[in-house]
């Protein structure tokens, strides 16, 4: 072997060694850059509100129809209620929503509005009382049968937030408007007669993808 292919043999395998140790330096930098967590968004207002819910047990129940308004009204104290009395926890250790959403939306509305314009042909809803189409929201007078605090009121004074689609009422609005009426007039009316407790928000699907985003467990009421 001759003395002067040692040193390229020395250079080569030293070169070799160099470009494996920049490779995994390299590799080592992309890895940690790309780790590195993005910073996360601000909150939007949606999020904003749903923080200041401290309960530790979080529930949205998710109302789309006439039928699931009233069902999502007693899933909700029952929530409230048997978790109570079965494990010992108080309200205020509950976080709880019920969303009023599509077919459900008008039960986000106040008598006035029920009495106004004709809801209860839209949903095909009697009142219970007078077996007739209702001209008042029902659940926010009658609880429902057998069930206390199973009503808007009752979940209100326990704590409950209530949401109402603010997508839907736009709808609704524009039903209601046809073509001669005006649209906007009708919605901003909606908007501020709603039930005590509630609140307007973009979307039903909105509000319920935010709340689970913050830890609330979901519930389709119907």
């Amino acid at each position: 072997m001759s003395e002067s292919s040692i040193p390229r043999r020395f250079f080569v395998s030293r070169l070799a060694v160099g470009t494996a140790a920049l490779g995994v330096t390299a590799a080592a930098a992309c890895t940690s850059s790309s780790s590195a967590a993005a910073p996360a968004p601000p909150m939007d207002t949606l999020e904003t509100w749903l923080a200041t819910m401290k309960g530790a047990n979080k529930c949205i129940y998710d109302c789309v129809g006439a039928g699931g308004a009233s069902d999502g009204i007693l899933f909700a104290r029952n929530l409230l209620t048997l978790s109570g009395e079965k494990l010992g926890t108080k309200d205020t250790d509950m976080s709880v929503i019920v969303s009023f959403r599509h077919f459900a939306t008008p039960f986000g509305y106040s008598d006035a509005m029920w009495a106004k314009y004709p809801f209860s042909d839209l949903l095909k809803f009697d009142d219970p009382t007078t077996k007739k189409h209702a001209k008042r929201n029902v659940p926010l007078h009658d609880e429902v049968e057998g069930f206390k605090d199973a009503s808007i009121p009752g979940l209100v004074a326990r704590g409950v937030e209530f949401t109402v689609c603010g997508a839907a009422t736009t709808f609704i609005a524009g039903m209601l408007a046809g073509k001669t009426g005006d649209a906007k007039a009708i919605e901003a009316e909606l908007t501020a007669n709603l039930v005590p407790g509630a609140r307007i928000v973009p979307a039903g699907v909105v509000v319920v993808q935010r709340a689970q985003k913050g830890g609330f467990a979901y519930t389709f009421a119907g």
